[in-house]
């Protein structure tokens, strides 16, 4: 089999390094190693990934090396956890980790996780689909950080992270384990806090039908059935903590470096059932890495970004008829103009993002909510984009209203030239789709555009007049024209 035509993906973990070699071509998996590399409590009690810890990855990628030279695989992406991407030392990490294999190492942001967990499992449980499961929850575990996320009919309605994951929570118990005798009933009280303010601001939902996990090491040992109703949960649940530990070093294949963390999780899992009143609580084999495998294949449409940019505009009050009006402009004004613009299918998707939520920071104040939505944005965590994406959308909904975003933009530093050329391009689009529903009344029906002749013209066909759409498009038009070097109009059809 020709190593151009495959690629491999590896993943480094707080308890585990992966890797899946897979074809291009029909994406299914060539080849795949895993190790388990227990980071320990350390990380979170000291902030530090350990010198042992460092030198073990680094021989385990050594490992995985060889077989990718078996394959001839040149097409590598390392990706690591945020857990690790967190550690103090992380920066020292990485160098030698590339010091030792010559591999660079990509850190995942926490919403990128999320993001990608919660993925591997919707599209990767057939159980996900049947008639009984109308409203589900997905829970992505990892050592430090939980997502939750609810479906509604397949599809995703909305999402919260919190940095809450069993080895975290062990981390910060294991000073009070000698100090009581019923660490069990602390441990409960201790979740049940910090789970309290989290749980006041999920949204509204439904009780669910199942409560899906991924991520955990202990659960799929512990269930007799891939998917069990919640009081057969609690009973063994129950039998399991009640148990002396070393039972669970014999009978659920744990490591001692482990044990300290099975409690914690057990007890989460059963807090989380709780508040999602679960009728049935199931174990997924899906993680992290079919979600990156997926993305790197190009068959993640989008969606669930799309779905958290909605919820996260309605959380702030943003008009729902006029959200979905400027996301629809700047969907017709992007696929029309590509030849002018030059950009791609993910910039449309930031595109889309921002034109959702542009007008996020009216919640807080209406004269310059440019300014807040900026503010809001970067405080929320849209899952599935990477801190720079979350910057630029950031940045696309500041300058969607009058600002100029020039020397603005030059002082965020994480952007590049080529981030910052992109800004000002969909910057330029989202003023365009804004104006076009500028009375808030969705006059307009449908847009067309040529781009024949120097000046390019929007035609928007309503039956009304478009006085106040065709003044803004006016005024608003001067950043285009500067971004692109040509003049754009509006003129209006009249709709038969």
């Amino acid at each position: 089999m020709a190593g151009t035509k495959l690629f491999g993906v590896i993943l480094i973990g707080a308890t585990t390094v992966d890797l899946q070699i897979i074809n291009r071509k029909n994406g299914k998996i060539v080849d795949k190693a895993h190790h388990s590399t227990v980071v320990g409590e350390e990380l979170y009690s000291t902030g530090y990934v350990s010198q042992d810890q460092i030198e073990r990855v680094a021989a385990q990628l050594q490992g995985f090396q060889q077989l990718l030279r078996d394959y001839a695989v040149t097409d590598l992406r390392v990706w690591g956890s945020y857990s690790l991407a967190s550690a103090k030392n992380a920066v020292y990490v990485v160098a030698q980790l590339k010091h030792a294999t010559g591999l660079k190492v990509n850190w995942l942001s926490a919403s990128q996780e999320a993001y990608y967990g919660q993925l591997s499992m919707r599209y990767g449980e057939p159980a996900l689909t049947t008639e009984a499961n109308k409203n589900i929850f997905l829970v992505s575990l990892s050592s430090g950080r939980l997502s939750l996320g609810f479906y509604q009919d397949e599809a995703l309605q909305w999402t919260r992270s919190i940095n809450l994951g069993p080895i975290r929570l062990a981390s910060e118990l294991d000073d009070l384990v000698d100090e009581f005798v019923d660490i069990k009933g602390l441990t409960r009280e201790f979740i049940h806090s910090k789970l309290a303010d989290y749980t006041t601001l999920l949204p509204e939902y439904e009780h669910a039908d199942l409560l899906m996990v991924s991520g955990s090491f202990v659960l799929g040992q512990i269930l007799e059935q891939p998917i069990i109703k919640a009081n057969e949960f609690f009973n063994i649940n129950t039998k399991v903590l009640n148990a002396p530990t070393q039972k669970w070093v014999d009978e659920l294949d744990l490591t001692i470096s482990q044990i300290p963390a099975v409690m914690p999780e057990l007890l989460l899992l059963e807090e989380l059932v709780t508040i999602t009143k679960a009728k049935r609580i199931g174990v997924s084999t899906q993680h992290m890495l079919p979600g990156l495998i997926m993305d790197e294949l190009g068959n993640l449409p989008g969606a669930e970004i799309l779905a958290q940019a909605v919820e996260l505009g309605q959380r702030f009050g943003v008009e729902p008829k006029h959200q979905m009006a400027v996301l629809k402009f700047s969907e017709q004004l992007f696929d029309r103009l590509k030849n002018v613009h030059g950009l791609d299918k993910r910039e449309r998707i930031l595109l889309q993002v921002a034109a959702l939520v542009h007008d996020v920071g009216s919640y807080l104040n209406t004269y310059h909510h440019y300014e807040y939505s900026e503010t809001v944005i970067m405080a929320d965590e849209l899952e599935g984009l990477t801190p720079v994406e979350t910057q630029m959308v950031a940045m696309i909904s500041r300058y969607h209203s009058h600002e100029v975003p020039g020397e603005g933009l030059h002082a965020v530093e994480q952007l590049t030239e080529e981030d910052r050329i992109v800004v000002a391009k969909l910057t330029a689009l989202l003023r365009l789709a804004d104006a076009l529903d500028d009375s808030r009344l969705q006059k307009i029906v449908k847009v067309s555009v040529s781009t024949k002749d120097p000046q390019i013209v929007v035609t928007g066909t309503s039956a009304e007049k478009l006085y106040l759409e065709q003044w803004t498009f006016k005024n608003k038009a001067n950043l285009f024209e500067e971004v692109f070097g040509r003049e754009i109009i509006l003129k209006r059809k009249e709709l038969n």
